[in-house]
């Protein structure tokens, strides 16, 4: 008897020291992770010019997977909507980040026009290229004055103004910028009037505008049929599992069911990202 006590506090002893070494492992794996995906966070959105604490993007990263997965699990009460709310939360904070990325660059574009029409008077003020750079950098507002003020400082340290141009236009990739830069560097190589060459793209870039508002107003309906359609077979799903579950028997407890089920979901999804690439404007 007393061996077997001595046997069992052997095993229960290595059973917690293992136990314990365990977690060690994945407390620091879990702190690696963490801080890589801070570090990653913190670099995009230095490149945006957006400040944030590194110690709100460590309780951000830490607190949005166990948020997810407790408020799937309270509205569906099933351990495997709380999973899947976990898992879905490790994708938050780079869903924010991209958020944040893409309304700035929506910003930008909206206040191009009015970047041109500055520019243009104050070429026509007598200023050059690089003075009236420096003018809109100083009166426009972020982040078209951020984007500008970076290229006039690459401009200081050393970078060709064409090369300027050419970084600006990668860092804010839209068909309009493209048409600007385009339209710049072709008459700095030709010796073009870039006044009215500016007047010109002003009153195009103006026309774009329009064109592209009309074309999200005549399509919206559709859009919204879009959306709701795609909606529709999720919640008659949701609605007819929560008032029979018999009915999903097939789909859980059958492997065809099973196949059949991943194949619909699938679809459903590659539905929705066509559905939102086909209907996003273009910038």
């Amino acid at each position: 008897m007393p061996l077997a006590l001595v046997a069992y506090v052997l095993c229960f002893g290595s059973a917690v020291v293992l136990g314990l070494a365990g977690f060690s492992r994945v407390v620091k794996a879990l702190q690696h992770y963490i801080k890589l995906r801070v570090q990653e966070a913190s670099h995009q959105l230095g490149d945006i010019f957006v400040q944030m604490p590194a110690e709100k993007l460590r309780m951000l990263h830490l607190v949005a997977p166990p948020a997810a997965g407790a408020l799937f699990w309270l509205a569906s009460s099933q351990w495997m909507a709380g999973l899947a709310g976990v898992c879905l939360g490790l994708f938050i904070p780079k869903l924010v980040v991209r958020h944040l990325a893409r309304t700035r660059v929506k910003t930008f574009h909206a206040q191009l026009v009015d970047g041109l029409l500055l520019l243009s008077s104050c070429l026509r003020a007598g200023l050059s290229m690089v003075q009236s750079f420096t003018v809109l950098a100083e009166e426009m507002p972020p982040p078209i004055s951020q984007e500008f003020g970076l290229m006039l400082k690459e401009t200081r340290m050393g970078v060709s103004l064409d090369e300027a141009l050419v970084h600006l236009r990668q860092r804010m990739p839209s068909d309009d910028l493209n048409l600007f830069v385009t339209a710049v560097l072709v008459a700095r190589e030709t010796g073009g009037d870039i006044t009215l060459i500016f007047t010109q793209l002003v009153e195009t870039l103006r026309e774009r505008k329009k064109v592209r508002e009309r074309v999200k107003t005549l399509t919206f309906m559709a859009r919204m049929q879009g959306i709701v359609m795609g909606l529709l077979p999720v919640a008659f799903a949701y609605t007819a599992y929560t008032t029979n579950p018999n009915h999903f028997k097939y789909f859980t407890d059958v492997a065809n069911g099973r196949i059949l089920l991943a194949v619909v979901v699938g679809l459903e999804l590659m539905a929705a990202v066509l559905f939102m690439r086909f209907s996003r404007a273009p910038l």
